[in-house]
């Protein structure tokens, strides 16, 4: 059905695009600075234009019906060229109260975040950044659904409808305590690697870790008596016991300073971890993303995790 714009409210786009970003009335209004009440109302009115629910209740959130997934991203690249056209892309860091979101598997959250915050506590003190843990397949669904800005992920694929920068490949290595009595201050053998009890962490998305894929190829595997899923109680078990663990050497690093553990090389190469931000085109002109996405990559490219220890 044709719409006259003389009598449309281009104001309700803006309502509509900020719910398929926040998934709630509540959340919604605060975004815009409007009572619950009145977005409640807004919603009843794009209802009304466009002779369908829209969003609808699920849980805590309301998830968009189809028809809300056809109109989402033209009516966000066509904001975001108002946007651009009235000349308000001027983004100011040092006074933005804004939140960013990042998807990320926790590791990837313990490698970054620490030293993002910091730089951002510099540069723009009242920017928020908040992790949200996403993998697998959830990663560009959560792009194009707007649940975050960018993905900081191993793609090891250029996947379709998002822009793709790769950061940087990474190395697997071992992690154990220190003086471990099948490394002692030597090199990991294929022997002591073997020998070893271990922790197999494979974070959501993979069925299978690289590591243990390499050593299939070589009819070899480790004696895994402990799977994780998460990166949290890594860090104690492998502290408090005789057990190692194989990881990207990147979150090993920050590991092993937080629980002052040792960082082995392994005895046999594998393919390397490749790291990227993706981001879907919709907020490629965003001056406010087009910022945000610069602080991640500098703090990536400057991160201690990057650097071999003396």
């Amino acid at each position: 059905m044709k719409r006259n714009l003389n009598k449309f409210d281009l104001n309700l786009l803006v309502a509509f695009d900020t719910l398929m970003m926040e998934r709630g009335v509540t959340r919604a209004g605060r975004a815009l600075g409007i009572t619950q009440a009145a977005m409640s109302n807004t919603l009843r009115r794009l209802r009304e234009i466009f002779d369908d629910p829209l969003f609808v209740k699920s849980g805590a959130r309301m998830e968009p019906t189809p028809r809300a997934l056809e109109l989402a991203e033209p009516v966000a690249l066509a904001l975001q060229k108002i946007r651009v056209a009235l000349d308000q892309e001027r983004f100011d860091p040092y006074g933005s109260k804004r939140t960013f979101r990042i998807g990320m598997l926790d590791y990837f959250t313990a490698m970054l975040m620490p030293e993002l915050t910091q730089l951002l506590s510099r540069v723009a003190p009242g920017v928020v950044v908040r992790a949200v843990d996403v993998g697998g397949e959830d990663e560009i669904s959560a792009l194009e659904r707007g649940d975050v800005d960018i993905i900081f992920s191993r793609f090891q694929w250029v996947p379709p409808k998002v822009t793709l920068n790769r950061l940087l490949e990474m190395e697997y290595v071992c992690l154990h305590r220190k003086n471990h009595p099948l490394v002692g201050d030597g090199k990991l053998t294929m022997e002591a690697l073997l020998e070893a009890r271990h922790i197999q962490y494979y974070p959501r998305g993979m069925d299978n870790t690289v590591v243990d894929e390499a050593l299939a190829e070589r009819d070899l595997h480790r004696q895994i008596v402990c799977r994780l899923g998460s990166f949290g109680m890594l860090p104690a078990l492998v502290a408090g016991s005789d057990l190692m663990t194989c990881m990207p050497e990147g979150a090993a690093r920050v590991m092993a300073r937080q629980a002052n553990l040792q960082v082995s090389q392994l005895p046999f190469p594998t393919a390397k971890l490749r790291l990227a931000i993706a981001w879907h085109p919709r907020t490629e002109r965003d001056p406010a993303h087009i910022w945000f996405r610069e602080q991640v990559k500098t703090t990536i490219e400057r991160s201690e995790w990057r650097r071999q220890p003396e």
